[in-house]
């Protein structure tokens, strides 16, 4: 048997571990390859099968087959799945898996693609994750998780099993209080600074973020976060003679304040502008992703916006 994750890092590795777990296989008990593995080895792992009992294996694609270079042995390893024996458990995590390679999972077992939830999704997510783990909370509690954590889901997870132990009736305060998160509660003053090109002031704010123990990561994850809901108000401002906080409220689910410092910063930017902002929030995640130094990335980040906008007419 054949199963293959595609998408969110966190939400594929975490679907392909627990595939193994629910066919009776706990860590220690499968076989998991991930760089240097090659068709070969797989060939060789999977029809041990009917001599030590069932064979389990967990291919890590992503951290095996890397650039250009990784395109063969990569493909040469799917060719070889072609002809393992059916009783062997094969999981694969290709989590930036194209159309076609998808296609071909499907062809060889079973294929899951699952993509990051954002906006609603996110939330219906958190509200579903909370129910998973028989939480009881108000309504507003996954708004509030989004809002503290942002697209941060591994983080997420941590902070509903930590809640978990807890028996009683989660409020939107009493989460906060629990989390006890920064970042997110400072975002907006970090975007708000550097739209005002005040880079003094939002070199500041980082260096009070990453001095309260908030990861360089987390920092920038609220930062996207928010930026998202500016970029939304970007597009709902085009094409209409007046978009007032309501209208964002209503139509991005979120709360009225928190609408209202979107549309503020919204105001002042058009698509170009906005897509020069979220440029360089992807050239720092692309940093912080690929081993340079995160504190850096973050306030070269910070500078770079209050840069642009000070350039933004």
């Amino acid at each position: 048997m054949i199963l293959a994750f595609s998408g969110d890092p966190f939400l594929a590795t975490r679907a392909a571990r627990r595939a193994l777990q629910s066919r009776g296989f706990r860590n220690g008990e499968f076989t998991e390859l991930a760089e240097g593995l090659n068709a070969e080895q797989v060939a060789q792992l999977a029809t041990q099968t009917g001599l030590f009992g069932q064979v389990a294996l967990l291919l890590d694609f992503d951290a095996a087959f890397k650039g250009q270079a990784g395109v063969k042995p990569r493909n040469d390893t799917i060719k070889t799945l072609e002809s393992v024996p059916p009783e062997s458990l094969i999981v694969i995590i290709d989590l930036s898996a194209t159309a076609s390679r998808q296609k071909t999972y499907k062809q060889l077992g079973e294929h899951n693609h699952l993509p990051t939830p954002r906006f609603n999704a996110l939330s219906n997510w958190i509200r579903q994750e909370l129910t998973d783990a028989g939480l009881r909370f108000e309504k507003d509690v996954p708004e509030t998780l989004a809002d503290l954590f942002g697209e941060d889901l591994p983080g997420i997870a941590a902070e509903i099993q930590k809640l978990a132990v807890l028996d009683e009736m989660l409020s939107n305060e009493r989460v906060r209080i629990i989390a006890n998160r920064p970042a997110a509660r400072d975002a907006f003053n970090l975007i708000e600074a550097t739209a005002k090109a005040n880079a003094k002031e939002a070199l500041l704010i980082c260096q009070s973020l990453l001095a309260q123990g908030e990861a360089p990561a987390r920092i920038l994850g609220a930062l996207s976060w928010q930026y998202n809901l500016v970029a939304r108000c970007v597009g709902l401002k085009e094409g209409r003679a007046k978009v007032d906080a309501g209208l964002i409220a209503q139509t991005l689910k979120i709360k009225p304040f928190v609408a209202q410092k979107a549309l503020g910063l919204a105001k002042d930017l058009d698509e170009k502008g906005l897509k020069l902002v979220l440029n360089a929030i992807l050239e720092a995640d692309v940093a912080m992703k690929t081993g340079k130094d995160e504190v850096w990335a973050l306030e070269s980040l910070a500078l770079k916006l209050a840069s642009l906008f000070q350039k933004t007419p």
